[in-house]
């Protein structure tokens, strides 16, 4: 040890799970280890909290030392395979999280596309309504409201209203049953 007791009586008496020689070591090998972790890591939080754990299985062992060096060994080995085993978790939930970003990504991407081919396939129906009608279902499309497309078009809001749902009794008869029920989600999404 570092105090002036003797390696042997020291051990004896942690071997033996003495209460007071555990503090002594804490006190005196905690800043070293957790020194050590965070010159692995660069990270003094997360080395910290290795060293507290480290000490915690010692305690929570029944570890026996046959001499000083066995000791130190095991604190410093723990110390470093704490860190690698963190290290490795820490790169295995950052691979994670990537590959969620990535699949959300590619998912965001495809539903982009699905959602620029529906509204294209309506579009062209769209086009098909009497001129006025399918002026505010175009509106409605772009995600306006009534009250919006009222301002823009100066129609009245009841016009509207009823320019829209004359719009969509139309296009339930004019497309497939699938279109339709996408165009009513797509509508619930926009409103």
């Amino acid at each position: 040890m570092k105090s002036s007791e003797t390696d042997i009586t020291f051990l004896n008496r942690l071997n033996a799970r003495n209460h007071e020689a555990f503090q002594l070591l804490f006190r005196e090998y905690f800043q070293d280890i957790a020194y050590y972790a965070g010159k692995i890591l660069k990270d003094m939080d997360v080395a910290e909290d290795i060293a507290q754990d480290i000490f915690v299985r010692l305690w929570e062992k029944n570890n026996h030392f046959e001499n000083y060096l066995a000791l130190k060994s095991y604190l410093y080995l723990s110390a470093r395979n704490s860190c690698l085993n963190y290290i490795k978790h820490h790169n295995i939930v950052l691979e994670h999280a990537q590959t969620q970003k990535t699949k959300e990504t590619e998912e965001n991407t495809w539903n982009t596309i699905v959602e620029t081919e529906i509204i294209s396939l309506l579009s062209d129906y769209i086009r098909q309504l009497p001129a006025e009608c399918a002026k505010i279902m175009e509106l409605v499309m772009q995600g306006y409201n009534s009250t919006e497309i009222s301002t823009l078009t100066g129609a009245s809001s009841s016009t509207v209203r009823s320019q829209k749902q004359r719009g969509i009794a139309l296009l339930k008869k004019i497309v497939s049953p699938e279109l339709y029920a996408l165009f009513i989600l797509f509508m619930q999404q926009t409103h």
